[in-house]
């Protein structure tokens, strides 16, 4: 399965080495940009690469997005149509509200 994994942080990094166990073809993005992410994808395999966002969403059949919360709000929604979407954003620490 192609796999674009949305953010490369601590979630995102850990769930595309797992993908890449599994024996799936990932795609890493990032806002930073492709370039930013040659160190990680040259450490992973090579069946990792990394694209802009718009683009691993448009190769994947199924897209993880490890960003923090707010940013989806940046992500071009179309490239997602009809994709399977895991959502694992995040709440930066500190800021989550407990329940009233």
């Amino acid at each position: 399965m192609k796999i674009a994994v949305i953010g490369s942080g601590n979630i995102g990094s850990t769930a595309a080495r797992l993908f890449l166990e599994a024996d799936h073809d990932v795609v890493i993005a990032n806002r930073r940009g492709p370039d930013s992410l040659a160190p990680p994808v040259a450490e992973l395999s090579p069946r990792a690469r990394a694209a802009p966002v718009e683009d691993a969403a448009r190769a994947s059949q199924l897209a993880l997005l490890a960003l923090p919360f707010g940013v989806y709000r940046e992500l071009p929604a179309p490239a997602f149509a009809g994709k399977l979407v895991i959502d694992a954003t995040t709440t930066p620490y500190g800021t989550a509200t407990s329940p009233s």
